[in-house]
């Protein structure tokens, strides 16, 4: 139940949004999305210089590199931004009434940057803020098999 003058908290992906298709993922972005399969957080990291990235790219962009691998890390980060939103813009928000929802980015503790953008779950959204401590936690769309999605929760 949610106290007064709060909304409720998100507690799951928001239902009928795009998801990536995982037939037609270019090679450098697959094993995320593996690892997330696996409910494992798995990021890019350079072969060379062993810097970290985020969104995935087939090319370092600190020393040009082209070759990475995936690393697990441990999905320990904090609220680095968020924005709460209250009027929706999909049509599948709408009809669902799944709001308010938020939208935030989570700075990962294993680098300064190492940023990703997601949800964060089981908390009202005025309760969310700037430095709030999260970690990972998987799950699956509603009606889906193949994708599972890194959220984050509060530590």
């Amino acid at each position: 139940m949610t106290e007064p003058g709060h909304t409720r908290p998100m507690t799951g992906p928001l239902e009928g949004i795009p998801l990536p298709d995982l037939e037609a993922l270019p090679d450098y972005e697959e094993g995320f999305w593996q690892g997330a399969l696996s409910h494992v957080l798995r990021i890019q990291q350079c072969a060379e210089c062993l810097v970290f990235r985020h969104l995935p790219t087939p090319m370092c962009p600190h020393c040009h590199s082209t070759s990475y691998s995936w690393t697990a890390v441990s999905g320990q980060g904090e609220v680095y931004s968020f924005v709460v939103v209250r009027h929706p813009v999909h049509l599948a928000i709408r009809e669902k009434n799944q709001l308010p929802y938020n939208i935030a980015v989570i700075q990962l503790e294993e680098q300064d940057g190492l940023r990703i953008c997601t949800n964060v779950l089981n908390v009202a959204p005025e309760e969310i803020f700037i430095g709030m401590p999260v970690q990972v936690t998987f799950m699956v769309p509603a009606g889906q098999q193949e994708v599972v999605l890194p959220l984050f929760v509060p530590a």
